[in-house]
């Protein structure tokens, strides 16, 4: 007797794992093997991007600090400029009228972005940070001042809203960056 099955299905099925077998070795082969033109990290490069970087955390850490100070720049970056349609908000940056919990609000911001700093230049003080950024010694002065000022009014508002954690973590980096407490 004669077998008049065929195994058309089976090999056909065959084939397709054959061949997509033979397309995932080619794609491996393609795209996972090292580029043809080595990537070497410039010594001035890496600097240079940790700079830019760093000068938005530098901005912003002058921003918040300046709206404790009524608003002036700091450490001549921009002082804050609240929106144009917030005549409300201008008067209490301006006045220093705000409340502890807005200036708890502030300083945390202060504490998060000074970490950040301390986390790329580790070792480094705040004056030394502030001088590789180019910053003039009297602007150097001021944003250290404004930093220590931040700390006194964090004190003044203990007990109108500015909670202890927040104290208490300012008063750890204050020396990490080099900043004698008062």
């Amino acid at each position: 007797m004669i077998r008049t099955e065929s195994h058309k299905p089976q090999q056909l099925l065959y084939s397709a794992i054959v061949l997509i077998a033979a397309l995932a070795v080619l794609f491996v082969a393609l795209f996972s093997r090292p580029s043809p033109i080595p990537l070497v990290e410039s010594p001035q490069a890496a600097p240079q991007l940790m700079a830019k970087e760093s000068d938005g955390l530098l901005r912003v850490t002058a921003e918040h600090l300046s709206k404790l100070e009524g608003g002036a720049s700091v450490g001549g970056f921009p002082g804050f400029e609240p929106p144009d349609d917030d005549e409300r908000y201008k008067r209490k940056v301006k006045d220093s009228s705000y409340s502890g919990e807005e200036a708890n609000t502030w300083l945390k911001e202060i504490i998060n972005y000074l970490r950040q700093l301390i986390k790329r230049y580790p070792g480094k003080t705040l004056a030394e940070i502030l001088k590789r950024h180019g910053l003039s010694e009297a602007e150097i002065d001021e944003f250290i001042k404004a930093v220590r000022e931040a700390y006194n009014i964090a004190g003044r508002l203990r007990n109108d809203g500015v909670r202890a954690e927040t104290i208490t973590a300012l008063q750890e980096l204050l020396p990490i960056l080099g900043i004698p407490l008062p």
